[in-house]
């Protein structure tokens, strides 16, 4: 049997986090007009407050067949105690050029849904065989009419043809939706811890507030409720951690 738990006392001096910018800390300045990595991402700031060490390897961009590939080779290299693993939003995300060229033709997600529920029991499993830990992170929610309005580019017609395939701005939030669900699925099937933060980003009062205006990155606000979120979860299981 796995010991799928995280140990009350010592046990875990060594954490890699695999994720995409949201782990990053990828925020989008108003100011300057173009991203940047906040200075206060939460994985950053995670990695000053615990006694373990917190390799970061999240990347921009990335996904979990990135991330499936990536764990195999960190494994090796740094024999880490826990995994965290965060993706999903540039899995569940379209390639809105193509969309927009071509409103009638099949589109698929960069990873299809059930690929990337595939690929998280790949990870999962690879950590679980070798005696270490993984934790899986859902996906913040996203602001569907300001991503919509992000990737059209205020250009009308494009935004017209990628309306014609997607019928409903409403969709890209369900869609999205959905792979955060089949994240909390999959922790929930191994048996495994899984940091809800979507849930502490709809707890708040207007969620789209803690989100850039690309829709989809976590703002500076957002990035600091992830990691409080975060540290009441250590405090739960693992308040040892905390340095």
């Amino acid at each position: 049997m796995y010991d799928r738990s995280i140990p009350t006392r010592g046990g875990v001096q060594s954490i890699l986090v695999m994720g995409d910018s949201v782990a990053k800390g990828v925020v989008f300045h108003p100011e300057k007009q173009r991203y940047i990595f906040s200075k206060n991402g939460f994985i950053r700031r995670l990695g000053e407050k615990l006694k373990a060490s917190v390799h970061d390897f999240s990347k921009f961009g990335t996904t979990t067949t990135y991330g499936a590939k990536l764990l195999k080779e960190k494994l090796t290299d740094l024999n880490p105690d826990l995994v965290l693993i965060e993706y999903g939003g540039n899995d569940c995300d379209y390639k809105w050029d193509e969309v927009a060229l071509d409103p009638t033709a099949l589109h698929l997600p960069n990873t299809p849904l059930r690929e990337y529920g595939r690929k998280l029991r790949q990870m999962i499993e690879s950590l679980l065989a070798l005696g270490k830990i993984p934790v899986l992170m859902n996906l913040p929610p996203l602001n569907a009419a300001s991503y919509f309005r992000w990737f059209t580019k205020n250009d009308p017609q494009r935004a017209h043809n990628i309306l014609k395939w997607l019928h409903d701005v409403s969709k890209i939030y369900w869609w999205q939706e959905k792979y955060s669900y089949t994240a909390e699925q999959v922790a929930e099937s191994y048996g495994i811890h899984m940091v809800n933060v979507r849930s502490a980003f709809l707890r708040e009062g207007d969620y789209r507030e803690f989100i850039c205006e690309d829709g989809i990155h976590p703002n500076e606000k957002g990035q600091a409720l992830i990691e409080q979120e975060f540290l009441s979860y250590i405090d739960r299981h693992a308040s040892y951690l905390m340095a």
